[in-house]
């Protein structure tokens, strides 16, 4: 059995965000507590984006939708924050509780307008954690909630692991400029001067994560350009040894894994893993909980930005929930199972 939820974020999108624990109300970043109760009766409803506290005064609904945070208290209704999102039922679809939290957790961790794996823990975006959370904002018609950010880009890369500029930036940044119909962006002549400039004989040399991993930078490389509109051929997906092209799954290509195992720290890989090979995963992996998407040990998330509220992810060096899982597993879902009705 998934654990009962113990806590709710509210907020998607560019909207302020508040937090539901333990009978109170907060907001972020300075947890102010907005709203405290006597709570007889608790009951999230993480799909329905909905929390419902039996108290003695009566009833209360914290909700969210696509017009804003509400609310509901002793007959009088508060909205908290209002931006227009679009948010899907997938009505009909077997896995329609699963996809609406997934997609929850995407919404919810773009902070003013930027796109960040876990708004707690990290202050800046990922260029690749970005594009994958652009994917799912593409299928869900949202795209709008992170053109704002991509308009202000200045660098070719985002130099969060030390610094380290990571050549499957390039792509990355080629990409979300491409999706966003930002094809006069500044940058993009530069990240393709600077690709053709790493580049060795149609492959694109450099290190991500603090190692070469040719074919994943190069297949990067690739997407980006195709989804600008421009020619790639000249690009060569090496014939090397590449453990990061088993999560590469965007091109359609199958491969045998490299690694089954359930990766606990870094959920994101497995699943990516899992969609590159087309392969079904136990049932229960796709259950409805919250929050479904994590992190644990990452070098560079400041986990003691967790401690006010949630000491016991502190502690744990996890956070959650975290884009990058929530869009692996989110795509995996609609690629395999489709998409209902959105």
């Amino acid at each position: 059995m998934r654990k009962t939820p113990q806590f709710f974020l509210f907020g998607m999108g560019d909207r302020p965000k508040l937090i539901y624990k333990n009978g109170a109300l907060y907001s972020y970043p300075n947890y102010e507590t907005i709203r405290l109760w006597e709570v007889n009766k608790e009951e999230i409803l993480p799909s329905e984006y909905t929390v419902k506290l039996e108290t003695s005064d009566g009833i209360v609904r914290i909700r969210e939708d696509s017009e804003g945070v509400w609310l509901n208290e002793s007959s009088a209704c508060v909205c908290f924050g209002r931006s227009k999102l679009n948010l899907p039922t997938f009505e009909g679809h077997p896995l329609r509780e699963t996809l609406r939290i997934l997609h929850h957790e995407i919404l919810i961790n773009i902070i003013n307008g930027v796109p960040v794996p876990n708004y707690f823990v990290y202050p800046k975006a990922w260029y690749r954690d970005g594009a994958m959370m652009a994917m799912v904002l593409k299928e869900t018609d949202n795209l709008h909630l992170i053109r704002d950010w991509a308009l202000g880009l200045s660098e070719l890369y985002d130099r969060n692991n030390k610094g380290n500029e990571e050549s499957d930036n390039l792509g990355q940044l080629l990409y979300l400029l491409g999706i966003l119909d930002l094809k006069n962006h500044p940058l993009v002549e530069l990240a393709v001067k600077e690709a053709e400039r790493r580049l060795e004989e149609g492959v694109l040399t450099g290190s991500t994560d603090y190692a070469p991993h040719p074919v994943y930078q190069t297949k990067w490389l690739k997407l980006g350009l195709e989804t600008m509109g421009f020619d790639s051929s000249y690009l060569r997906i090496p014939d090397v040894k590449d453990h990061y092209s088993s999560i590469f799954w965007m091109d359609g290509h199958t491969m045998l894994p490299s690694d089954d195992s359930y990766n606990v720290k870094y959920p994101y890989l497995w699943w990516a893993k899992k969609h590159t090979m087309r392969q079904a995963v136990d049932p229960f992996l796709l259950e409805p909980s919250y929050p479904i998407s994590s992190e644990t040990g990452a070098s560079e998330a400041d986990y003691e930005k967790l401690r006010p509220l949630f000491p016991e992810y502190a502690d744990a060096r996890h956070s959650a929930p975290h884009t990058w899982h929530a869009a692996e597993m989110f795509l995996y879902i609609i690629d395999l199972y489709g998409k209902g009705a959105m």
